[in-house]
């Protein structure tokens, strides 16, 4: 008997439907194989235990827990003179569905949120890329990775679009790719402006080996892409989207932009696109970061921090409404929070539950060993579940359960875009579009839920238990 998993029948593309929430008073990156590999023997034991029912749920938390490019002219309101902005957004459908996707925080009434937020008082002053297609530079070092650092450290820094940029440009400085300077960042870092001055006039300037050197102390954690539906979606999912900026996290998007998005935004507050801009006609591609949101601001928008100067919208920062961020925005990715030089650090806490999907019901659970549970009575076959997570630190979460043969496997993530990163603290229903359930064969189901500090190599850990059981 083992625990499998499968896509939610009711699931809808279209949008995200958690299930109701739980009753209350129910009862790619590094690794880290080094511990996990003296923890072996206990997690075997474990595995080995033999309950008469019941699923065994292991919770090793405090065990583990170790901290250790292009101009756009657009077209024109009738009236109006066209106005030159370079963009430089490039879309790559293949690129953005193979990025991470972001496992979602329960509903808001699961996770109640505040009904506006801004980061604007960590962004550097509003500047403007000028003739070059390197919005991509601007959105992603300039405006979220400054934001990301001044929030975490109290000071007011800002890092070069350049350094990132011209390592990532397409050809002729036309524009490139997010998920391309995401990576970047994640693996090579930034350096502050001051040390890689920006020229509009040219992207061939590399970083030398002592410029890598110091950029590698201001990389990002890492990034997931923020869509609803299943993982093949493109539809930005805007829970998730103020999810991450409640939490500290500016989000980057690439976003059509043409028309009165241009030169119709000087000194505008609210973008309001007429039925012409509606067709996108002459739009073209401009990545900005997504700095905060209003749930009143023209019946509820986004805060969008551009790279076209303080003449466009409001101070360089315009408000985009729910509706029409959905339609004209083609990815979003959030960028791991990096804390708060303002706050204190959590002290760990971990809860985890299960919860039927039918009725929303908490299963309760009671001790038998070390960090090793059962459920009360047991649960029937083929029924539908999900578990329930609430952190109060950011941790990486697996789930692993058994063959009746005794092999080990592992249930979740259950395929390679789906990030065991829980950044955003709060409760989580997950799998957000899976379920598990009991399958058919035997009396008795594993599983096994792991919590680090830091990524591992999840695929390693089954095999390295596998190996052991041999």
């Amino acid at each position: 008997m083992a625990i499998r998993i499968r896509p939610d029948e009711n699931y809808d593309d279209g949008g995200r439907r958690n299930p109701p929430p739980p009753n209350p008073g129910g009862g790619g990156g590094g690794r880290g194989g080094g511990l996990l590999v003296t923890l072996l023997p206990m997690l075997l034991q474990v595995f080995r235990r033999n309950p008469k029912l019941g699923i065994i749920l292991l919770i090793i938390g405090g065990l583990i827990y170790y901290f250790g490019g292009c101009n756009l002219g657009g077209f024109a309101d009738p009236g109006q003179n066209s106005m030159d902005l370079s963009t430089g957004f490039t879309p790559n459908p293949a690129k953005y569905s193979a990025t991470e996707i972001y496992e979602p925080l329960a509903d808001n009434r699961k996770n109640p949120l505040p009904n506006a937020v801004s980061l604007m008082e960590y962004a550097p002053r509003i500047m403007n890329q000028g003739r070059q297609g390197s919005c991509v530079g601007w959105s992603s070092s300039y405006a979220a990775r400054s934001i990301l650092h001044n929030r975490a450290t109290g000071q007011k820094t800002s890092f070069s679009p350049s350094y990132l940029y011209n390592q990532i440009a397409l050809s002729g400085c036309n524009g490139t790719y997010l998920p391309d300077a995401l990576e970047t960042m994640q693996k090579g870092g930034v350096l502050p402006f001051e040390y890689f001055p920006y020229d509009e006039s040219s992207c061939s300037k590399q970083p030398n080996s002592q410029e890598k050197q110091a950029a590698q102390q201001f990389r990002i954690r890492g990034y997931q892409r923020l869509t609803k539906g299943r993982s093949n979606s493109s539809s930005p999912d805007m829970l998730a989207m103020k999810q991450n900026l409640a939490a500290g996290g500016p989000v980057l998007i690439g976003m059509m932009v043409g028309g009165t998005f241009m030169r119709s935004m000087e000194g505008q507050e609210v973008w309001q696109p007429n039925n012409r801009d509606y067709s996108q006609q002459g739009y073209s591609g401009h990545a900005m970061c997504v700095v905060g949101y209003d749930d009143y601001k023209a019946g509820g928008s986004f805060q969008i921090m551009n790279s076209w100067g303080p003449e466009w919208g409001k101070n360089g920062v315009g408000w985009v409404r729910y509706d029409d961020f959905a339609r004209f925005t083609k990815e979003a990715y959030g960028i791991y929070p990096m804390g708060n030089a303002e706050k204190e650090a959590d002290v760990f806490a971990m809860e985890f539950g299960i919860v039927k999907n039918k009725g929303a019901i908490n299963v309760a659970f009671e001790e038998s060993g070390k960090n090793t549970f059962r459920t009360v009575t047991p649960m029937k076959k083929n029924e539908d579940f999900k578990i329930e997570v609430t952190n109060s630190v950011e941790c990486y979460t697996y789930v692993f359960s058994m063959e009746t043969s005794g092999e080990i496997f592992t249930l979740f993530p259950y395929d390679k875009k789906h990030s065991p990163f829980c950044g955003i603290k709060g409760t989580r229903l997950f799998p957000k579009d899976q379920s598990l359930y009991p399958d058919e064969e035997g009396k008795l189901d594993y599983m096994m839920i792991l919590v680090t500090k830091e990524p591992v190599d999840y695929v390693d850990v089954a095999a390295a238990l596998n190996k052991v059981t041999g």
